[in-house]
């Protein structure tokens, strides 16, 4: 048995030629009404990510969370007033934890501000005036 993909391709007669001739004109027209669009331009490839200045910005991001999270527990010891033992040894202990929160996250923003990306924040500041 032949396969199809070998015999050759039977000629168009009748109406399928005339069919496939007015396709062909119907392409035509359309490819000059609507020509190719242009390719667009390669874009550069972009910079690489310097991964000093991600760690520096996961630094930062995690001391200040961590400083966010111990001046909330620190707040929500300021109102407790019940007469426990120990209560003023974990208001201590909040206070204490809070500061040293604060400058683990100086710590971190002096760090990120000396990296290349602390830089490059800077820079883009300095072009918009502050209010």
């Amino acid at each position: 048995m032949p396969s199809v993909a070998t015999a050759p391709a039977a000629p168009m007669v009748g109406a399928a030629a005339g069919k496939l001739a007015t396709l062909h004109a119907t392409l035509a027209r359309l490819e000059a009404m609507f020509p190719p669009r242009p390719r667009p331009a390669l874009q550069p490839a972009p910079t690489p990510i310097d991964p000093a200045a991600v760690a520096a910005r996961h630094a930062l991001a995690r001391a200040h969370s961590t400083m966010f999270d111990a001046r909330a527990a620190k707040y929500a010891l300021r109102d407790d007033y019940r007469p426990q033992p120990g209560r003023f040894a974990r208001l201590r202990a909040a206070i204490i934890r809070y500061q040293q929160a604060r400058a683990a996250y100086a710590t971190a923003a002096a760090a990120f501000h000396a990296s290349p990306a602390g830089a490059a924040l800077q820079a883009a500041r300095a072009k918009y005036p502050r209010f």
